[in-house]
């Protein structure tokens, strides 16, 4: 269940905001607008992916704005804590990094948080990230092995990720289905306890990131059966993508980006997007980014809202054949 949008309809936005351009050192003010520091909140602890992507990208968009962003992390409930605290203020002062499980399978199953999309004005997608499906070497031939011993065996091979209507669950899910298998997921308290597992032969696979695994893929212990990316990783290059492998419906990759509250004004939120999308879009960031172990994925505002919604809908279809719901 690829998502695919058409991008270039929605590039007339930015003539619209045009205006709010200065000279080439940065933007001009709206209604006195921003006249002090900016917090990006990051749903979820320190020293993560998302933390990382707040701090580089946030360095930058200070530049921009004349103003210091600091990053605040507000963990808790699969990121719905930090979300709604950024969402309560709807002056653009706080900016929320929305992505993958505050903006995605949170809106998507069981209990919902205190917002929904309509709440949210998508800032920038930012980031973007392929998973892998790995195994313990020698566990099977190819993926394809695996999916016929799926179809022999059905219900019997485990796979692991980190936790209950995460991404690597639900890719994995969808993974099944698209194939036509069944599976039995196993949850675990982070990727890379999934990962160790599938290493020790206690669960046949895992569905895990790709700087959780490479490590041990290098070292020649972990097999990585497919990448979930449309196209091979040049860092793991001998990886198929689940594309070549036939399975184009089964596409995902995991992402990450910046919201505020829908009631910002138009005005403050035009000044927003376009500093994060020159942030975004400057080569010296994207570098740092891909440093850190992500792979730039720029979206302007309104298409990352297309994504979003349509990344939903995909979760929700998936979630119910599955029988996932809390």
């Amino acid at each position: 269940m690829q998502i695919t949008f058409d991008i270039g309809a929605r590039r007339c936005w930015t003539l619209a905001i045009a205006a709010l351009f200065a000279m080439p050192g940065g933007l001009v003010r709206a209604q006195d607008y921003p006249t002090k520091e900016i917090e990006i909140v990051v749903p979820y602890g320190t020293g993560g992916s998302t933390d990382a992507m707040a701090r580089i990208v946030g360095a930058k968009v200070a530049e921009y704005l004349k103003v210091p962003a600091v990053v605040v992390n507000k963990p808790g409930a699969s990121g719905a804590i930090g979300t709604s605290y950024a969402l309560a203020t709807a002056d653009g002062y706080r900016v929320v990094t929305g992505g993958n499980s505050n903006l995605g399978p949170v809106l998507a199953i069981g209990q919902k948080p205190a917002y929904s999309l309509d709440d949210v004005a998508p800032v920038a997608r930012g980031v973007v990230n392929p998973l892998l499906v790995v195994a313990k070497k020698g566990r099977f031939a190819s993926f394809e092995a695996m999916i016929r011993e799926a179809r022999e065996k059905p219900d019997t091979i485990t796979f692991g990720s980190w936790g209950v209507k995460s991404p690597g669950h639900l890719y994995g899910e969808l993974m099944a289905q698209t194939a036509g298998i069944k599976l039995r997921h196993i949850a675990f308290d982070g990727g890379a306890k999934a990962m160790l597992s599938a290493l020790g032969g206690h669960t046949d696979l895992a569905v895990v990131t790709i700087p959780t695994a490479k490590s041990n893929i290098k070292g020649g212990d972990l097999a990585a059966l497919a990448i979930t990316g449309p196209v091979r990783d040049d860092d793991l290059a001998d990886v198929p993508s689940i594309r070549e492998l036939g399975y184009p419906d089964a596409v995902y990759v995991s992402f990450d980006g910046f919201a505020v509250s829908a009631r910002v004004p138009k005005e403050r939120l035009a000044i927003i997007r376009v500093a994060f999308e020159r942030s975004l879009n400057d080569p010296k960031v994207k570098d740092e980014l891909k440093k850190a172990g992500s792979d730039p994925g720029f979206l302007n505002g309104p298409d990352y809202e297309v994504f979003l919604r349509k990344n939903v809908e995909v979760l929700k279809r998936v979630a119910a054949k599955a029988g996932i719901e809390d």
